[in-house]
């Protein structure tokens, strides 16, 4: 087991060196998804002033189809927020499109090998942030100390005491059985615990490793332990529709069918997950989107065209002394609200510029796997989308698109084959 294990290592390190410097730049981003939220910021900063202000990685991003698309995009992001003084919105903006000037970075690098690498890094610390999940709710319930962002206002305010062992005061749900793991709330969470196990699963059908599957059923013991309901739903039905349109497998059907069964039986009958579907929980859920959802519309209605900037809801809840909440709790609604029409159909023609990619001949043949990886992937985010907007937070976003970069890599192994190509026939004597 010790010789393995070093072996192993020493494979790492050898492939560690043989990584380029981009390759090393994104691998330490793809460490800092796992730790506190605001730490991704240095080296995602690191990575995208380097790469705007190196000649030779700024003309490789010039030189993708959607770099002018992307680099347009900036006045969409900003505009709204400096004509309605929405400054946290100007700050948003700004930050939404270095992220996607960063997916433009990723874009020029992916590879098939290192890609692989990359998510595979994402499933191993998956399992550091399983452990970080049962550490915290251990402490929790041992001494009632919750390391919950959401449980204070912005302002730093305690919104309400959590103690332990109880399940519900008023109609506040008391979260002593809810943790958020590394990332920002236990909804994030619950998103990217989607995104772990769809990756899981597509790593298994490719090299059917029994530790993919072992690290598959930890993270759904994580998604227990954010216990959050949305992700249920939306993991369930993308891992559906995988098994229906990808494997066109009953066997596959049947063993979907079964797990779901398993997990519905023990949510039913735990009581620390039991507890969130009580009638009462249910309908006050409902009460509040149902409003949220209200309010935002009647904001839409007022701005239509442009939104009012990044963040708009929390801006426009402190402006009319309305109860604060960061976000509209549907992706659509946040969009038009944010950015108005404009906004939503720059997205748009984005996810149709991504799967104009996808559904190439020659990427659905030689890349059929990825593609059904980031089909899935996409799939469940829109579907967790309908009750909140999973992608708002930079861990979320970042996780999203390390995803979506495998749309680029038959441009660039075409490309590497290419170069490779040319330096054979040059330096032939």
């Amino acid at each position: 087991m010790t010789a393995k294990i070093k072996l192993k290592y020493t494979r790492a390190l050898q492939r560690w060196s043989e990584f380029s410097a981009d390759e090393k730049i994104i691998t330490v981003c793809v460490i800092c998804l796992f730790l506190p939220y605001f730490l991704i910021a240095v080296p995602g900063l690191f990575a995208v002033f380097r790469a705007l202000l190196t000649p030779a990685i700024r003309h490789r991003m010039t030189a993708v189809s959607s770099s002018g698309y992307i680099y347009a995009a900036l006045p969409i992001f900003l505009f709204p927020a400096l004509v309605f003084r929405n400054w946290f919105g100007l700050f948003g903006g700004l930050v939404l499109w270095l992220i996607l000037v960063f997916m433009l970075y990723l874009f020029t690098v992916m590879r098939v090998r290192f890609y692989n690498n990359i998510i595979d890094l994402m499933l191993i610390l998956s399992v550091f942030a399983v452990l970080v999940a049962l550490v915290s709710k251990w402490i929790f319930n041992c001494f009632g100390i919750a390391f919950f962002h959401f449980l204070f206002d912005p302002n730093g305010k305690l919104l309400y005491s959590v103690p332990s062992g109880s399940a519900l005061t008023g109609n506040l749900l008391l979260d002593s059985t809810r943790t958020a793991s590394v990332f920002w709330n236990p909804n994030y969470y619950g998103y990217m615990i989607e995104l772990f196990v769809i990756i899981a699963l597509y790593r298994f059908e490719k090299r059917h490793s029994p530790w993919y599957l072992v690290i598959l059923f930890a993270n759904l013991g994580g998604i227990l332990l954010c216990d959050c309901r949305t992700a249920w739903a939306a993991l369930g039905a993308a891992l559906l529709f995988y098994v229906v349109h990808y494997k066109h497998n009953v066997k596959w059907v049947i063993v979907t069918m079964l797990l779901t069964v398993i997990v519905v039986i023990i949510i039913l009958l735990v009581p620390m997950f039991s507890g969130r579907l009580a009638s009462n929980i249910i309908n006050y859920d409902v009460d509040k989107r149902s409003k949220i959802w209200g309010d935002a519309i009647h904001w839409i209605r007022h701005q239509p065209v442009f939104g009012y900037g990044m963040n708009a809801y929390y801006k426009i809840c402190i402006d009319s002394h309305f109860k604060l909440r960061w976000h509209s709790h549907n992706m659509i609604l946040n969009t038009m609200l944010d950015f108005g029409v404009v906004g939503l159909a720059y997205f748009s023609a984005m996810i149709g510029r991504i799967v104009k990619v996808l559904n190439k001949p020659q990427f659905c043949v030689i890349y059929s796997q990825i593609r059904s990886l980031i089909m899935v992937a996409g799939l469940a985010t829109l579907i967790h989308g309908v009750t909140d907007v999973p992608i708002l937070s930079v861990q979320t976003s970042l996780g999203l698109i390390f995803i979506i970069s495998g749309c680029s890599v038959e441009r660039n192994e075409r490309v590497f084959k290419r170069l490779n190509n040319f330096c054979e026939i040059y330096e032939k004597p």
